[in-house]
Parts: C-alpha cells; structure tokens; sequence
C-alpha cells in the first residue's frame, strides 16, 4: 500500500485514475472496459488489476478523488469577511459553477443511472458528497450565526440546506435533466440573486 502511494507506484495510480477519470466521464460507465482503460493506458490489464480489481471499484475511486476535489473547492468558496448578502453570493455563485461543471454533471448522471447496480455507490456519494458538503456548510452557517449575520433562532443545518435548495431551483435543474451545455455566468447570477434575497428575508438577523 505504501508503495503505491508514494514514488513510482503511486504516480502510476494517479496515472490510471486521470485515464479513467477521463473515459467514464466522456462515455459513461457501461461502454467502458478494463481493457479499454488498459490500452489507453498502454500496460497490461494485470498490472491496472494490481491497483484496482474490478472496474467497480475503480470507478468508486475516480468518484472518491472527484467529490474531494469538489469539497476542497466548496470550502475555499465560504466567506466570512463581508456582509451576508455578499457571501452568500459568492458561495452561491462558485457552488453552482462547480455543480454545473462537466466533471460534476456527469459524474451525478454516471451515480444515479448506476447506484443501483454498484454496491456502496450511493452509500459512498452520500456520505462522501451530500452528507459531507451538508457538514461543511452547516458549520458555516453556524459560524455566521456565532458573528451575528444570520437569526439567533435559526437552526444552522436547516439554513445550509435552504440555501443550497434554493441555489438549485433554477438553472441547475434545467441542466441535469438534459441540457448538455453549463448555464453561463449571467445565468448563474441571477438565480443566485434571487436564491439570497429569499434567503436574506427568511434568515437574516432581525432587527
């Protein structure tokens, strides 16, 4: 194990992971093979086996290195050094933009469409996507809270989910049903525009 995370070995896995990465996310997960993934890789299919024994757990780890990525990013995305209208939008605007992404959008479809037929797959998205980024944001509403910018009766798992709800309620749900191409900037702005006011009326500190 510690081989294969450090030195060559683990740059060849960082290696098969990009390739996979790469070919699930452009053609799904069905067409792909461990062959196919061997052959663009240009080894032997014992060799990627070594690493990853089946093509569903290979896939759980392009997912795995996915949704960090997508953590990592919604957690440099939280601002807390500005009014709460203003936060609010800068987290909803880089939200949606990783949301909406290419990598994200069809790694979501790539989830739902296989959940079923993929043991621990939508266990792992769960607890690893959704129940993690629920975590990130509630402490961060409950850090708003602790400064005074969001209702002292607010409760800070509630608000977190309301907004991202509220994020999601325009472009976001219009491009995951078929709409193969991002919604612009623009676009994005204004849905989270709206999603804050709502928001701001319902959460943000009496007076």
């Amino acid at each position: 194990m510690v081989e294969r995370e450090h030195g060559a070995g683990g740059a060849r896995r960082k290696a098969i992971l990009a390739t996979a990465r790469e070919m699930f996310l452009d053609q799904g997960y069905k067409p792909v093979s461990m062959s196919a993934i061997a052959a663009r890789l240009g080894g032997s299919k014992t060799t990627l086996w070594s690493y990853f024994p089946s093509k569903p757990v290979l896939f759980m780890a392009v997912a795995e290195d996915l949704v960090d990525e997508y953590a990592e990013f919604i957690s440099a995305s939280l601002v807390l050094n500005q009014p709460l209208d203003r936060s609010l939008t800068v987290f909803g605007e880089r939200l949606l933009a990783a949301l909406t992404s290419p990598p994200i959008t069809a790694l979501m479809r790539i989830v739902t469409g296989e959940a079923r037929d993929i043991p621990g797959l939508g266990q792992m998205f769960h607890e690893q996507g959704l129940a993690r980024g629920w975590r990130i944001t509630t402490e961060y509403f409950a850090e708003l809270q602790r400064r005074g910018l969001l209702r002292s009766s607010a409760a800070p798992f509630r608000a977190a989910q309301h907004f991202i709800a509220l994020c999601q309620s325009g472009c976001y749900q219009i491009h995951m049903i078929g709409d193969q191409k991002p919604p612009n900037a623009a676009t994005i702005a204004a849905d989270v525009n709206e999603a804050v006011k709502v928001f701001c009326a319902a959460y943000g500190p009496q007076d």
